[in-house]
């Protein structure tokens, strides 16, 4: 009996403890749901503002480039400052590319009083409790300022890009002289065999191959704009119905005066004879050849070449210079954009062409030997590719004060270029 009263009271403490126990659950999870909502939110807070210091500093390391790079550009834009901006704020967004379906972002890019080149990025994105904490989500600000560390003139511009092969070569005992100013090739750069290039500073998007650079020549650099991309240079409604396919030969020992305006045949000089280009816009619409021991020369011309370009051979003497007022000023020979004939020059006489040589679709080759341009007080080329071979000589001098023939802006003493790289500031 004592027995039987005893397994009653052992299984009534049984059932006692298990509604107990029961209740303690009940409390402990009730306990547990309190604690794993605010556990969990600080959880994902901590993981969405470890996410937004990498966004930031992302942000910050691409605005950092973005400023560089567009320091870099805007050195060799010379005043065009406005392709310079877009470029640097293209480049950050480039970096940044992969966060921006989560993270919106605008960017500004502009010049500081300093001359500093600035980049400031904002980004916003979602914050907690649908944009509450924060109010109206997170914010990131980052501000990058760079300067370019010293500065040489662009002279010489070799703008066929790298994908295409080389832009500026010396080849053979050939030479290319630019001191005190900035050569770019915009592909690959070369010397070859014993051919040299000696400027103030060279650089070269592509590779740089050879042995006759001086100073040494660096690669990988950025590709610079066509600094003229912006004039129009129309087709010559004259040249492209009324050329006509016959030669105009001022010839024997002639001195002949040539009108500006549009020369509807080829014009070829030769012998001893003298052309004397008056001064003014010359359209040709078939090319220009001086040969023999002719000679032509002219103050204040452009000659744009339609179709055709400029040939010297022989021991032909060119002196010439580029146009003082109008919409070529500070210009002396030009291509149309669809032109790829060649300027050649073969003449060691060719002492003066001061002013600007722009062939966007051709290139300038140089065999002559000799110094040719040495007479002038200054020279820019901007060619698809510029070439001297044999014993060819190609010199460039940058007097920009020295001569009534303004320096068109973004080359010469209006774009400037740092001779090495840029810094950051902040």
């Amino acid at each position: 009996m004592s027995t039987r009263t005893l397994n009653k009271g052992q299984t009534g403490l049984t059932h006692h403890s298990r509604i107990e126990r029961k209740r303690q659950r009940g409390q402990l999870a009730v306990i547990t749901g309190l604690i794993a909502l605010p556990l969990g939110m600080i959880v994902a807070m901590s993981v969405e503002l470890v996410a937004l210091n990498s966004e930031r500093a992302r942000m910050q390391a691409a605005v950092d480039a973005a400023a560089l790079a567009g320091a870099s550009q805007l050195a060799v834009s010379g005043n065009l400052a406005k392709p310079s901006f877009e470029y640097a704020k293209d480049f950050a967004r480039h970096q940044l590319q992969d966060l921006s379906p989560r993270l919106k972002m605008t960017f500004t890019a502009q010049q500081d009083q300093s001359g500093g080149f600035v980049v400031d990025a904002i980004g916003s994105r979602d914050s907690f409790f649908g944009n509450l904490v924060p109010p109206g989500g997170f914010t990131i600000r980052v501000k990058a300022i760079a300067e370019t560390l010293s500065q040489q003139p662009l002279c010489i511009a070799g703008m066929q890009n790298s994908h295409r092969g080389v832009s500026i070569e010396a080849n053979a005992t050939s030479a290319i002289q630019a001191q005190n100013c900035l050569i770019h090739a915009n592909g690959e750069i070369q010397t070859r065999q014993s051919g040299t290039i000696q400027a103030g500073a060279i650089r070269s998007t592509g590779t740089a191959s050879g042995t006759g650079f001086a100073p040494a020549a660096h690669s990988g650099a950025l590709p610079v704009s066509d600094p003229f991309r912006d004039r129009s240079i129309d087709r010559c409604t004259t040249c492209r119905f009324g050329r006509l396919d016959s030669v105009r030969l001022y010839g024997e020992r002639g001195h002949f005066a040539l009108l500006p305006g549009i020369h509807r045949e080829k014009i070829v000089v030769s012998g001893v004879a003298a052309l004397l280009l008056l001064p003014g816009q010359h359209t040709f619409c078939a090319g220009l050849t001086v040969q023999d021991k002719s000679r032509m020369f002219g103050d204040d011309v452009v000659l744009v070449f339609d179709e055709g370009s400029l040939v010297a051979k022989d021991n032909a003497n060119i002196r010439i210079s580029g146009r003082k007022v109008g919409p070529w000023a500070g210009f002396v020979v030009v291509s149309r954009r669809e032109n790829d004939d060649e300027m050649r020059i073969s003449s060691s006489a060719v002492d003066q062409l001061l002013g600007t040589i722009y062939l966007p679709g051709s290139d300038l080759i140089v065999n002559a030997s000799g110094k040719v341009a040495e007479a002038s007080n200054w020279s820019v080329i901007v060619a698809k590719r510029v070439i001297t071979d044999r014993n060819g000589g190609l010199t460039i001098n940058s007097n920009y004060h020295g001569s009534g023939v303004p320096v068109p802006v973004g080359v010469g003493k209006s774009a400037i270029s740092q001779k090495s790289s840029a810094r950051l500031k902040q």
